[in-house]
């Protein structure tokens, strides 16, 4: 069970990782555009910075979060893990996926309700074009609630190994320490 979910969960996060990574090529994209608009024609786009820094950035930050920790990606501080035995190994894990859930269920939850307030009121971004801002409201609860999902995985499978003294979920990968400070 622990096993599929986990493949269900990635097969979602690549899709999300790869939407992010073509908004990142759509900023690339959308800057040398207005670079050579406003600097060659003598005529900026003027939506670039609206769609960029509304949209499409929260977009790269939010979906990736998830698919971030899947591969354990983000920043951690393992220094002493190394020298702990498995069985704190998963400890520290149960303890990080507690905690990550509790601050991430709240950013969820503001979020979502912050999303949905937005939506209701009619809310957008007074300039050129009225943007919505709902939608990049919503990115903040969706791309924690997938990486709630991820930490909820975390906790279950970590707990589920600790109990039955089995990997069935498997320890991050610790840093090589030869090569950690090169």
């Amino acid at each position: 069970m622990i096993r599929r979910a986990t493949d269900v969960l990635g097969v979602l996060e690549r899709a999300l990782t790869v939407i992010a990574a073509i908004s990142l090529f759509a900023i690339m994209a959308l800057v040398v555009a207005d670079v050579f608009m406003r600097y060659v024609m003598n005529s900026p786009l003027s939506f670039t910075y609206d769609l960029i820094g509304l949209y499409l950035m929260a977009g790269v930050f939010f979906l990736t979060l998830s698919d971030t920790l899947r591969v354990h990606a983000h920043v951690g501080v393992d220094i002493l893990l190394s020298r702990a035995p498995p069985v704190g190994r998963r400890l520290s894990e149960i303890v990080t996926a507690l905690t990550g859930l509790f601050v991430f269920v709240l950013i969820s939850k503001v979020g979502f309700e912050r999303a949905l307030d937005n939506y209701e009121q009619h809310d957008v971004l007074a300039g050129a074009i009225p943007w919505p801002t709902w939608i990049s409201a919503a990115l903040v609860p969706f791309g924690c609630g997938v990486l709630v999902l991820r930490l909820a995985l975390q906790l279950v499978g970590n707990l589920l190994s600790l109990a039955s003294g089995r990997d069935l979920f498997p320890l991050p990968p610790l840093t090589d320490e030869s090569r950690s400070f090169e």
